[in-house]
């Protein structure tokens, strides 16, 4: 039985030592995805209460980044679903200062990137939760396609092809949306 508890502790500690290294990590694909503070706290949260559940599962040749990850997505897109409503990332370009600011921006560029924001934000909303997702994991979060292969556990090949459709459909929408996005800038 000390045996049985022991193995118990020592992969408790294994779990809270890894979920410490992904904590940002989880947080911020949960933020993305969510698009506000309070949600992604709540997809967090219960990210690391599924992934602590199910750690006797964990296959330890995979990498627990992508497979905590692959957990965060999944929460989202159910908490998602449960609220049916779109997802407004004003929360996110306004609380993480998304934009790069210029050096010494015109009061005309600052409005005009703050426009190209809003009707950023607006295409990523209108894209379907999968091209969202794909988009998230590419282009916010800067993971490789073999880490978005692993995460979301689909062949290298789909991926690459549905961050290109996404890329697509979410280019179409900004051109149709404003002179601000030529096809030169999306």
């Amino acid at each position: 039985m000390s045996i049985r508890l022991f193995s118990k502790k020592r992969e408790k500690d294994q779990f809270e030592r890894l979920a410490g290294e992904s904590e940002r990590q989880v947080y911020a694909v949960c933020y993305h995805m969510m698009g506000s503070r309070e949600d992604a706290q709540d997809c967090a949260q219960e990210t690391m209460l599924r992934a602590f559940k199910a750690f006797g599962s964990f296959r330890r040749d995979a990498s627990f980044s992508s497979w905590i990850t692959r957990i965060a997505m999944n929460v989202c897109i159910d908490a998602l679903r449960k609220r049916r409503s779109v997802v407004s990332l004003d929360a996110m370009r306004e609380e993480t200062n998304f934009d790069l600011p210029d050096a010494a921006p015109t009061a005309y560029a600052r409005l005009e990137q703050k426009e190209r924001m809003r009707l950023l934000r607006e295409g990523l909303d209108e894209l379907p939760e999968e091209m969202r997702q794909i988009i998230v994991l590419r282009d916010m979060r800067g993971m490789s396609y073999e880490e978005i292969a692993e995460t979301l556990e689909l062949p290298l090949g789909t991926v690459k092809s549905r961050v290109s459709r996404a890329r697509e459909k979410l280019s179409g929408i900004l051109q149709k949306s404003s002179e601000l996005f030529s096809s030169h800038s999306v």
